[in-house]
């Protein structure tokens, strides 16, 4: 099938408290794109306010994106996003929604996290074949395989079906087959090994991980620059060769800022901050900085998150015990 005359589909998760990051991200993406390239951008919209909506729109060029506020309705994914031990808002487990989110008529997606921003051309990803895989990502160079992080190691790894040569994916730039998605049930099964396993610090991830075990194409690193590249103290310490991480380092196609703290907070040390800032000033939040006032207000708005995830949390577990005990009772 040829992909080159259509438009790249695109799609991002995002809540409110990521908006101003969203408008980075796709603003970074489309300034790298050729002129006559048009995107369809599906935001799976958390909880964006209208205003921060219009901001976002204002940020690009309409006549070359055409953009789908999407809210996710999910049961599942509210039951997931509340069970499970971190602290990641519902929106994070958004894209597994994608193969029934995205029409039918588009048989792949790239899904990008909105912590990051593109350098290169993303009309050479989209173009990648699949072959008979079903995943596009770069390896985490963190991690490098599934017997390689510490907090996998309390699990049955040979039973679970995956040995050393199945690597660890980084999850924050995806390239979908939609279609062997929609035929194998892939979503179903990752929800369903969230569901059993909410211990797990990065459950969407991991869950990706051994679902598609073997089935995922590994990418050049530098479509997923992630700050780990930036504390390796040789190339020997790395699972790159010396070109590779040199590449990785210095010619990006991607920047995933990643771990905490994220290149808009003001103790963020991360040397290709700046590069975010480059993009962030496009937009139109151009000027923004982490101030006094700004700095206040995101924490307590971070506060107020928390809490109303602990209340949903709360509710959820009552809930939860009310159904044991109506069962045990009848």
């Amino acid at each position: 099938m040829s992909i080159s005359t259509e438009p790249i589909i695109l799609a991002c998760a995002a809540d409110d408290f990521f908006a101003m990051p969203l408008a980075v991200t796709i603003r970074s993406v489309m300034d790298h794109l050729n002129p006559n390239c048009q995107v369809v951008l599906y935001v799976l919209d958390g909880g964006i306010r209208p205003s921060n909506q219009q901001r976002i729109e204002q940020s690009l060029d309409t006549s070359r994106i055409n953009i789908h506020w999407v809210k996710p309705s999910s049961d599942r994914l509210e039951a997931i996003a509340l069970s499970c031990q971190n602290t990641y808002p519902v929106s994070a487990y958004y894209r597994l929604l994608l193969p029934e989110i995205i029409p039918e008529t588009y048989n792949r997606v790239i899904y990008l996290d909105t912590d990051l921003i593109v350098q290169a051309n993303l009309e050479t990803l989209w173009r990648m074949d699949f072959g008979d895989y079903h995943l596009l990502a770069a390896m985490d160079a963190a991690n490098r395989n599934l017997y390689w992080p510490k907090h996998l190691k309390h699990l049955d790894l040979k039973k679970m079906g995956v040995t050393e040569k199945d690597k660890y994916l980084q999850s924050g730039v995806l390239v979908i087959d939609l279609k062997k998605w929609r035929a194998e049930g892939i979503a179903d099964q990752v929800i369903k090994f969230i569901a059993n396993h909410t211990e797990l610090p990065y459950p969407d991830q991991d869950a990706l991980n051994f679902v598609l075990a073997g089935k995922w194409y590994e990418l050049d690193p530098r479509w997923n620059q992630i700050p780990v590249v930036h504390h390796f103290n040789s190339w020997q310490e790395s699972p790159y060769t010396e070109q590779q991480l040199w590449d990785v380092i210095n010619d990006p196609f991607i920047i995933h800022y990643g771990s905490r703290p994220k290149p808009w907070n003001r103790d963020c040390a991360h040397p290709q901050k700046s590069l975010w800032y480059d993009s962030l000033n496009k937009t139109a939040w151009s000027g923004w900085q982490d101030t006094n006032l700004n700095h206040m207000t995101r924490l307590l708005r971070k506060v107020l998150r928390r809490l109303s995830r602990i209340t949903k949390r709360f509710i959820f577990s009552n809930k939860l015990l009310s159904i044991g005990v109506n069962r045990r009772a009848a």
